[in-house]
């Protein structure tokens, strides 16, 4: 990871620093689960008070939304997130909630600050140091970060996390590299040591996978979460419908591909729902060369393997993996993306928005988000027209809110 100095610092974005109290009226609701037609929708408060038919007095701002949808604001489930300017990104794209999948302390601190302290950037979620082995994949990006080799300094490597308040733990098992070019990856038993010491400290563990083998292990390891697929074959039923029995909820990281390939990155130049919102940042990473993708890259397979988790019932999550090092992905607009290639890949349109709201909230147990329901926080995003119908409307926001504070949108 390479930490990129832009004029994000210098961006000016108008807000009303307050949270507020307004009422969305003749709305289509998408809840996070269902969609419910003609609905108002009061915000007091920085809170949702009530969905249904509004009660509100008129003393508060009434915003007529006919023929408009009305979403909770949107979570990235997986991103690497370097710089304020991200959040900042984020956000102007609906993405109210950002879950850094490793990060170094050098980023991870100031970003925990601005999203403590800050109204004007995504709130932020991180599992800091991700657990590797000496050599493994995380460890290619000139930042030196301890590693794990053997079970004592994987229960030492998790006990240091969670004096440091990480979020969750990300254990990396790359077996494709391993495979293919000799990388070092963790071991059986250090994944196992990995994966009891982060759930007796309380966390989550949520595992970078890339072969079956890596999946199968992290399967029997106990894991909660796969922050990708395998990507050595397509579909596996077999495999998952294992994830299925055992409660994995997997993150397919198609923008990955997507990106790579660059597929997604000309989608989102040429459409002028994303275009003219894109920071100069984010243009320089949609347009920048491509590297060689490495052998066996293909979409058919991605897509094969996302067909077979959706028909096994497993809970998917959207998360972009948007991060420097990973070509032409960005904060913000690749996750709407992703929801495009979710519905490609067999997903429905109401189905792909789960996804990226309520299916994350539930995950990470984030039980003030994800849903518009009373007593929630009024993370919300309007947008023209029916994203359950054509999922690219999600592109067309009109409006943002983080906790009832509303961004002024500015192009650039």
């Amino acid at each position: 990871m390479i930490l990129v100095v832009t004029f994000f610092s210098l961006l000016v974005v108008s807000w009303d620093a307050f949270p507020q109290s307004f009422v969305v009226t003749n709305a289509r609701v998408f809840d996070g689960k269902m969609v419910y037609t003609n609905m108002d929708v009061v915000v007091r408060d920085g809170r949702i008070a009530s969905l249904g038919s509004s009660s509100a007095s008129e003393d508060i701002p009434h915003i007529n939304a006919a023929g408009e949808t009305l979403l909770p604001g949107l979570i990235d489930a997986h991103t690497h997130t370097q710089e304020i300017g991200q959040l900042e990104e984020s956000l102007r794209f609906g993405i109210t909630t950002v879950l850094d999948m490793g990060t170094f302390p050098p980023y991870e601190i100031p970003l925990r600050e601005a999203a403590a302290t800050r109204v004007d950037v995504a709130d932020f979620r991180s599992a800091g140091i991700l657990a590797t082995a000496p050599g493994g994949h995380g460890t290619e990006f000139g930042i030196e970060i301890p590693t794990v080799a053997g079970v004592e300094e994987a229960v030492d490597f998790v006990r240091k996390r969670s004096q440091e308040n990480v979020d969750y733990l990300k254990i990396v098992m790359n077996g494709v590299r391993a495979a293919r070019n000799g990388m070092p990856t963790l071991g059986e038993d250090t994944v196992r040591a990995l994966v009891n010491s982060g759930h007796e400290a309380g966390l989550m563990v949520l595992a970078h996978v890339e072969s079956q083998g890596d999946v199968r292990l992290a399967i029997s390891a106990g894991v909660d979460g796969l922050v990708h697929h395998w990507r050595d074959s397509g579909a596996q039923p077999e495999l998952a419908g294992l994830l299925a029995a055992n409660n994995v909820f997997v993150m397919p990281t198609l923008t990955a591909i997507d990106g790579l390939l660059g597929l997604g990155p000309q989608a989102l130049l040429q459409d002028e729902r994303v275009f003219p919102y894109l920071s100069d940042l984010a243009y320089r990473e949609l347009t920048k060369e491509l590297p060689t993708p490495p052998p066996g890259i293909s979409t058919t397979i991605a897509n094969q393997a996302t067909t077979s988790l959706i028909r096994a019932g497993v809970q998917l999550l959207a998360g972009s993996d948007a991060f420097t090092g990973n070509p032409r992905i960005v904060h913000g607009a690749s996750l709407h993306r992703l929801l495009e290639l979710f519905v490609d890949a067999g997903l429905s349109p109401t189905e792909a928005l789960r996804t990226a709201t309520s299916n994350v909230a539930e995950a990470f147990d984030l039980s003030d988000r994800g849903r518009i329901q009373p007593g929630f926080r009024a993370d919300l995003v309007l947008v023209r027209g029916d994203p359950t119908e054509d999922i690219t409307v999600t592109r067309d926001i009109l409006r943002v809110w983080k906790a009832g504070v509303e961004l002024q949108r500015q192009s650039f």
